[in-house]
């Protein structure tokens, strides 16, 4: 029963990694609301950048956890996938502008079916919320293969999609990091209630 109880303490001690790529991502889309028109101009720059940051902090929270989670793989490859895209957008922001909704459209469709699979795990692990978080990964899929689709559509339609997308992914990410946060409060009062 302890290998258990340190196992998900383990796995949940970096809970804070979400909330702060969970706030990032709040903060980006509240801007593209705010301005649109200049928010075209200047999104490949800033979600190329929030592409590479977000994959650094998951390639870090794979790694400090990687003997704690069953799915280190799968956390481990959504980080270095974000990290690599982050790289090829910064490095050629002519080629990013061109193919911009492409790149942003699969890389929410593989961080989607990432919140969707991860809702699935909390679900087994007996969290009864775990809908919130399955709903807002559906609807990250949803809006990213809009972008897929049809990448054609007009800038503002563009700007406006992807971040009513980035707001489901910011609250998914602050969902997860709060059940991941009392979940680490549950197993330390349980840790007590054993010693």
């Amino acid at each position: 029963m302890s290998n258990i109880i340190s196992k998900v303490t383990g796995t949940v001690k970096n809970w804070w990694v979400f909330l702060i790529m969970g706030v990032l991502l709040l903060i980006s889309a509240y801007w593209m609301f705010s301005t649109p028109v200049e928010s075209f101009v200047g999104l490949a720059s800033l979600f190329s950048a929030l592409i590479f940051v977000s994959g650094l902090f998951s390639v870090f929270f794979a790694l400090t956890n990687k003997e704690d989670i069953d799915n280190f793989g799968l956390y481990l490859a959504g980080g270095v996938l974000d990290v690599i895209i982050g790289f090829i957008l910064l490095k050629y922001p002519g080629l990013t502008i061109v193919l911009f909704s492409m790149f942003i459209g699969f890389w929410l469709l593989f961080r989607g079916f990432n919140m969707i699979s991860v809702a699935f795990k909390i679900k087994s692990a007996g969290d009864e919320n775990w809908g919130w978080i399955l709903v807002f990964g559906i609807l990250i899929v949803i809006f990213a293969m809009m972008s897929i689709i049809n990448p054609l559509i007009g800038a503002s339609y563009l700007v406006y999609t992807l971040a009513f997308t980035l707001l489901l992914f910011g609250f998914a990410n602050i969902a997860l990091s709060l059940r991941l946060r009392r979940l680490k409060s549950t197993v330390k009062d349980l840790k007590e209630g054993l010693s």
